[in-house]
This record gives C-alpha cells, structure tokens and sequence, in this order.
C-alpha cells in the first residue's frame, strides 16, 4: 500500500477503537513508505490512547521522530501537547516543561482566528477525545453520581421518618424496615453490593 493507504487505515482503527491494530498498520507503513509524519502521529495516538505509563512512552517517542521530520507539524504538536498536559508533573517533570514550549509554538503558528488555529482545533479532535474533554466528561459524571446520592439519601430519610412514626409502606405488601436497610447499604456501599428491597417471609431482607 502506499503512504496515504495506511494513513486512512489508520484512522478507519482508530475510530473503531482498535488501538492495537492501528500501531501495526502505522508500523507497518512505516516499514514499508519510510519515516513519515502522519503514521508517526497516528502511532503515538495509538500508544497514548492506552493511558499507561509504558504506551505513554513509545507515544512520546513516535511524536518526537514525527517532529524530527517536521518541526512544525501543527498535528504532531498538539498531540504531544495532550500526552505532556496528562502526564503527571511530578513523575514526568520533563514532560511538564515542554508542555509550555508545545503550548508556546503552537500559538506562534496558529494564532486565535487564523486558518492554521482551525487546522489546530481540528487536530485536537481528529483522533479521538483530547484531554480536556476526558476532564469535562469526568466532572459532569461526579455530579451526576452526586445527584443520585443525595436523592437517595433524601428516600432513606424520609422512610426512616415514618418508621419513626409507626406508618405502614402502604398496600404494596413491601416490609418497611427492610426496604429501609437496603436502601441505607445501598447509599453507604454503593447498589453492587447493597442487598435487594425483597424481603423474606421472616420480614428480614435478602441478596438477589
């Protein structure tokens, strides 16, 4: 196959999520077409897309031949620009650093509003989610899991209240009290491993 053969075959991977398979066919390419920026890219967004430490290591190094061959490729900065701001600056102080010097000469090609910026914003997501967004998603899914915490919390409440009060679940036939401890286990150690609101014919609650 020719250069831009395994560049779409590598993207076609990617979207698909098969990481392995994407660092054999840019490998493969590379074998076969030589040194080439876009399989250098696509081989350290396959490495880095694994988030460990050793992947994230043959990321970095697919990005700096990359750059070894083009300096300024705005695809290649950006990408290494990811892998430097995820790493943790204390193990990877190193990585820290050129995250600035990234950062620095990717705004001196592509200042905001300029065509190159676009061609920036684009690299940022043309394989798969960038930092930021893995960042944003994890924030919005804490908030979502404390959300449903406290309503859960507000439920065993109000049924312990009228426990206290001697008021029966209604005609549902439910035994209160167990349905009150399970859904106090379930708040304090998650549903995983609460026991079910089902009760036994001894009015005790029981694991589903």
């Amino acid at each position: 196959m020719e250069q831009q053969q395994y560049v779409a075959r590598c993207s076609e991977l990617f979207a698909v999520g098969g990481h392995a398979a994407v660092r054999k066919a840019a490998e493969a390419g590379l074998d076969e077409c030589g040194p080439d920026p876009a399989l250098y890219r696509w081989l350290g967004q396959a490495h880095a897309a694994e988030d460990d430490d050793d992947h994230d290591r043959e990321a970095e190094t697919a990005y700096r031949k990359g750059l070894a061959l083009a300096e300024d490729d705005l695809g290649l900065m950006v990408s290494y620009l990811e892998l430097c701001l995820r790493s943790d600056t204390f193990d990877f102080p190193g990585r820290a650093r050129r995250a600035a010097v990234l950062r620095e000469r990717i705004e001196e090609l592509a200042p905001p509003g300029s065509p190159e910026r676009e061609r920036v914003d684009d690299a940022t997501g043309w394989a798969g989610r960038g930092y930021w967004d893995d960042l944003y998603m994890a924030a919005a899914r804490g908030q979502a899991e404390q959300t449903a915490v406290t309503e859960q919390s507000v439920l065993v409440t109000d049924a312990l209240r009228r426990a206290a009060r001697g008021e029966s679940a209604g005609d549902t036939g439910e035994d209160l009290r167990a349905a009150e401890t399970a859904a106090a286990v379930e708040l304090l150690q998650g549903a995983r491993n609460a026991p079910c609101a089902c009760s036994s014919r001894t009015g005790s609650p029981r694991t589903c």
